[in-house]
């Protein structure tokens, strides 16, 4: 940790001291220290432990912001060592090494890498800014693109007049998405065919409109071309069109934003037929402060694939890998669409919270979901590969997670989360060795984040 601390000092000093002639430059960060407890992420019955899924941790992330500006022309790093990679679990030494096949010391200790990397300027004579390089983006609220983790490489030009924000954006989604999937042809996975393109681009157009100093409309309409269909669904190649349509305002007392997402396009699969996109979602959220209450309510639904439907109905949804809208569902569990972080395909929500100040530095609080497929399914072998999947059901189940936010300093806070999950019959199934009942058994997490900002 020493050495890697005065890495990250020389790195800024060297930065910052280079442009200090040219240009107004700011250097600060964050240190954060989480620890975690997670237990039945498998929702397992009577099994091993090895297969229950409890996960406990603790770890640090390290960020360091250089921010510069010289005339019109803006720039901003950010160095981040993450959560999690390389040597940042707690004890790990840093002369870590294994002797291992697969896993590698250098693997080990690497986790070094820029969460921002950009300039922007506008372009002379011309009412157009230009916004380029590693970025953290989302497309309004965030229900069908959110990048705001690692960031994304993209290049973003914009324009605005008045009221009106007018954009154009073009995105790396992903990269270096070779096509192995099991059951695939063997003239997919050619050397010809992986030296290929084999990535996924999107291709924005964004406007919003503030109609008044609380009230803000906005669409955007994104053309993505996956052409190894890693995304989705296995194929030769993916075109998806989403539309989004949000709001983001106050009524009164209530703070109100929405988003509807509509998508279209096609995959063409494997034997040369064509599958059709036909997903869509919508969110709502609100909120109202009665200091030093404020009330929370969210609802939310995906759409999921029919049974017997030839399309694709799901909600695909591009989201980060952090926590959305539940501690425990979506965020550390394997959803009704299949996967993680995947916000609400193939679910519909409501989620009914509060939050009490008890003071100026400490506020207490909770949420409470009721969760339910919108098409029935049962994902009981994509949360364990030891688990046959049980009758399709469209119970979800339900969360209860409780929050407290402790400000100890103004650069120093230490929050607090705690999640109960009640699996409902979608995980229902059977654990393959024994024949023992699977999916039943309450996930529970807690996570504290001490957090110094400097």
């Amino acid at each position: 940790m020493k050495k890697f601390i005065a890495i990250l000092a020389v790195l800024a000093v060297t930065g910052f001291s280079a442009m200090a002639f040219a240009a107004d430059v700011t250097v600060g960060g964050s240190y954060e220290i989480r620890s975690r407890d997670f237990n039945g992420l498998n929702m397992s019955k009577d099994v091993p432990v090895a297969d229950s899924g409890n996960a406990r941790d603790t770890q640090t992330r390290i960020r360091i912001d250089v921010n510069a500006k010289a005339g019109d022309v803006k720039g901003k790093l950010q160095l981040e060592h993450d959560f999690g990679v390389g040597a940042s679990d707690w004890g790990a030494f840093e002369n870590y090494s294994v002797s291992s096949s697969t896993t590698s010391a250098q693997d080990r200790r690497e986790g070094l890498g820029f969460r921002e990397a950009w300039v922007m300027f506008p372009l002379p004579g011309i009412p157009v800014t230009v916004k380029a390089g590693h970025q953290l983006l989302q497309l309004g609220n965030g229900w069908f693109f959110r990048s705001q983790h690692y960031g994304s490489d993209a290049w973003v030009v914009f324009n605005d007049t008045g009221p009106n924000h007018l954009g154009f954006v073009n995105v790396k989604i992903s990269e270096g998405n070779l096509y192995t999937a099991a059951g695939v042809p063997a003239a997919n996975n050619t050397a010809t065919n992986i030296a290929a393109a084999d990535d996924a681009d999107a291709y924005v157009i964004v406007d919003t409109f503030k109609l008044n100093d609380n009230n803000k409309i906005g669409a955007d309409l994104t053309f993505l071309t996956d052409r190894r269909s890693a995304l989705a669904f296995p194929g030769t190649s993916t075109e998806l069109q989403n539309l989004g349509l949000n709001y983001n305002g106050k009524l009164g007392p209530l703070a109100l934003k929405a988003e509807l997402d509509l998508q279209s396009g096609k995959m063409k699969n494997v034997a040369g037929t064509d599958v059709k996109f036909k997903g869509n979602s919508i969110v709502l959220e609100g909120s109202f402060a009665m200091d030093p209450l404020t009330i929370n309510v969210w609802l939310g639904r995906g759409t999921g694939n029919k049974a017997g439907s030839n399309d694709f109905d799901q909600f695909v949804a591009l989201a980060d890998i952090d926590p959305h809208y539940t501690f425990l569902y979506e965020y550390k569990i394997v959803t009704a669409a299949g996967s993680k972080n995947s916000n609400f395909s193939n679910t519909t929500a409501i989620g009914l919270g509060a939050m009490f100040n008890l003071s100026k530095s400490l506020s207490v609080g909770g949420n409470f979901w009721f969760l339910q497929a919108t098409e029935k399914t049962n994902v009981a072998s994509n949360v364990n590969a030891n688990f046959t999947d049980g009758a399709d059901s469209d119970k979800i189940g339900s969360e209860i997670d409780v929050i407290l936010n402790w400000k100890l300093y103004d650069n120093l806070t230490w929050n607090w989360v705690a999640g109960y999950f009640a699996p409902g019959d979608v995980y229902k199934g059977t654990y393959t060795p024994t024949g023992q009942e699977a999916g039943t058994e309450a996930t529970t997490g807690i996570q504290g984040i001490l957090s110094y900002k400097f």
